[in-house]
């Protein structure tokens, strides 16, 4: 996964692309847990998100479409991570509240 850890990289992040890679993503890792809101601004192309805390999936939110909207995703806790995948890879790949996160 590509990863989002600066407020430009987080700002941009997936925006402005046609497509996703299957079997990639982007992750968002901020300093420190919080209700962070996400907006489908500029994309092409729907998504799934996976909200992690502490190395925990917490949340996640299935098949956000790419239509322009004002409505925002947040995760139903405070998260420290956000991880951006095509919408379906949560179902194909069976990603649960209370999987652990693993980073290498």
């Amino acid at each position: 996964v590509e990863i989002a850890d600066t407020l430009i990289s987080q700002a941009r992040g997936l925006s402005g692309r046609v497509s996703l890679a299957d079997g990639t993503g982007m992750l968002f890792i901020f300093s420190s847990s919080s209700m962070q809101s996400f907006w489908m601004s500029g994309m092409q192309f729907p998504l799934d998100f996976v909200w992690i805390n502490n190395g925990r999936v917490i949340g996640v939110t299935e098949h956000v479409p790419f239509v322009p909207q004002t409505a925002t995703q947040s995760p139903p806790s405070p998260a420290n991570m956000v991880l951006e995948l095509n919408a379906g890879t949560v179902q194909k790949n069976g990603i649960k509240v209370g999987d652990v996160v693993e980073l290498k």
